[in-house]
């Protein structure tokens, strides 16, 4: 009789439909929690982007020509192993508003593959070398002239040579003519569950 209560098979059925009811709203709640888990990743990528952006902006605004496509300074500088151009560094001098000695300033990607490591870093000619923003994979600086000529590596390292070909510090005088300078940033999740 009914008025006893339900049947074994009925509560066997009303469980199944419960269960599989159960597991469709789980299914789809999963991706969900996987956006919620990725939105602070992607804030973190902008933050990081960001400071980058703001970095490298700044100081190629406040440098004084010519700006270089290579590592120069007082420890690994390019020039003295014969290097002058490199797609993913770049040097600039400025002067300080006081008028102080002329600060140098590059910055570099470095990768460091075994420890899973890149990072866009800086240089300040001396002593000082410096992560500014982890996880960045790929930097490239682009230079270009008047009316946005494209000025490549070849026209960048050939010469003429300013002082002269036999001077220490001398640079390609096309340096010079750059009025523009591309950069591509790109930064990655530091999760490596999100890349």
């Amino acid at each position: 009789s009914h008025d006893d209560g339900f049947t074994l098979t009925e509560l066997l059925v009303v469980m199944a439909i419960t269960l599989s009811l159960m597991s469709a709203l789980f299914g789809l709640a999963q991706p969900a929690q996987g956006i919620f888990d990725a939105q602070p990743e992607l804030a973190d990528m902008h933050q990081r982007l960001r400071v980058g952006v703001d970095v490298l902006a700044h100081d190629l605004l406040m440098a004084n020509p010519p700006v270089m496509p290579y590592r120069i300074g007082q420890r690994q500088s390019d020039p003295e192993r014969g290097v002058f151009f490199r797609p993913d560094t770049i040097s600039v001098l400025s002067v300080p508003w006081d008028g102080a000695t002329v600060e140098s300033h590059t910055y570099y990607l470095r990768r460091d593959q075994a420890a899973g490591e890149f990072q866009l870093r800086h240089y300040d000619g001396a002593s000082t070398d410096r992560p500014v923003v982890d996880h960045v994979v790929h930097l490239n600086f682009e230079y270009f002239g008047a009316g946005q000529v494209s000025l490549g590596q070849a026209r960048l390292e050939d010469g003429p040579w300013y002082p002269d070909i036999t001077d220490s510090h001398r640079f390609d005088a096309d340096l010079l003519n750059i009025r523009l300078v591309r950069v591509t940033i790109r930064v990655q999740a530091a999760s490596a569950a999100l890349r």
